[in-house]
């Protein structure tokens, strides 16, 4: 999967399944999907909430002559 490179920060896709009464809701209201996930897992992993799986950073590989780059 492509990654794409935005204000030096490497953005990675990834696809979740939500109700699509959320989803719907979400469109009424302008809420972007993208940064209000951001937000949260930011939050969830901060206050220590992220499961069994203790919160790491990953280092962001460089990107390849093959991968989609936007500077924004």
């Amino acid at each position: 999967m492509p990654r794409v490179r935005k204000n030096g920060i490497i953005f990675a896709q990834t696809c979740v399944t939500i109700p699509e009464t959320l989803r719907d809701a979400a469109r009424e209201q302008g809420i972007g999907l993208s940064s209000t996930l951001t937000t949260a897992l930011e939050k969830k992993i901060k206050e220590g909430n992220a499961g069994k799986h203790p919160a790491t950073k990953p280092k962001s590989p460089a990107l390849s002559s093959t991968d989609k780059q936007v500077d924004t």
